[in-house]
């Protein structure tokens, strides 16, 4: 397995081929990287994009809060990425994110986008300014098993939204349809990465599909690559970190091994 470099990738789309990319974590930014991938040869858009909390007046991390948040995962913030955005900066970089997923899935391909609410200034986020005008056919709700608060204003939060952006000819496999669109998966627990999808989460996407491609633009520590690994699927992973890119690779390489152990 090799990690590829933004340099790399610096060739015009036009000569690019979708081997290229096939099961491999590409180190860089995500546009950037989507910018070189084919149209329409990825089937599948799994992802959760950096939610911006730092940049938050409610339910975010901010920087320094220190007490008891001060051992949050998140409190340090992610590598290489910092996320504090102006708002409509962060909006107009999630809009231009989307904007290439769906150029990359063909007619038949889907993008599972994993977001949160937020409350800003006393003003309610529920992300419409990032996904209005694109073709969300469905809002599922993930349910998180437990969870922690210690804001004395307000509930736990125990819930994120993904949000089902198709194109027209996107089903789902056969019998997938009997979900319901409230889904419960206790978070990943076990993993050095402040903000990871529960494999369990990925498995009922990818399996729900008949994707061969698959491709997470915020890859992190590679959960969506394991997935589309348990289902004989490629894949195709974007972080902008390099230290999470390693991270993804040391668990894809642990993934097949014990695989091959079964």
């Amino acid at each position: 397995m090799k990690t590829i470099t933004s340099k790399q990738t610096n060739k015009k789309r036009k000569q690019s081929k979708i081997d290229d990319f096939l099961n491999r974590i590409v180190c860089g930014n995500a546009v950037e990287i989507m910018e070189q991938i084919p149209d329409g040869t990825v089937d599948l858009i799994i992802t959760s994009p950096p939610y911006n909390l730092k940049n938050s007046t409610g339910n975010g991390m901010k920087d320094g809060r220190g007490g008891k948040w001060a051992n949050a995962a998140l409190q340090k913030g992610y590598s290489h990425h910092n996320d504090c955005m102006p708002h409509d900066e962060y909006v107009r970089w999630q809009r231009k994110c989307l904007t290439e997923m769906m150029r990359l899935i063909p007619e038949n391909g889907a993008i599972f986008y994993n977001h949160k609410w937020r409350v800003q200034g006393g003003l309610l986020q529920d992300r419409q300014d990032i996904l209005q005008g694109f073709p969300v056919r469905q809002v599922i709700i993930w349910r998180r098993k437990g969870g922690f608060n210690f804001n004395p204003g307000y509930f736990v939060p125990t819930y994120e939204v993904i949000y089902l952006i198709a194109k027209s000819g996107f089903k789902l496999s056969p019998k997938a349809n009997g979900y319901g669109d409230v889904w419960e998966f206790t978070q990943e627990m076990n993993n050095e990465h402040p903000a990871a999808f529960p494999i369990n989460l990925i498995d009922r996407i990818i399996s729900s599909t008949n994707a061969e491609i698959i491709l997470d633009p915020f890859m992190g520590s590679g959960t969506t690559a394991l997935s589309a690994i348990n289902f004989g699927r490629n894949y195709i992973g974007i972080d902008i970190s390099p230290e999470y890119c390693k991270m993804a690779e040391g668990r894809i390489q642990r993934h097949i091994a014990q695989q091959r152990l079964i």
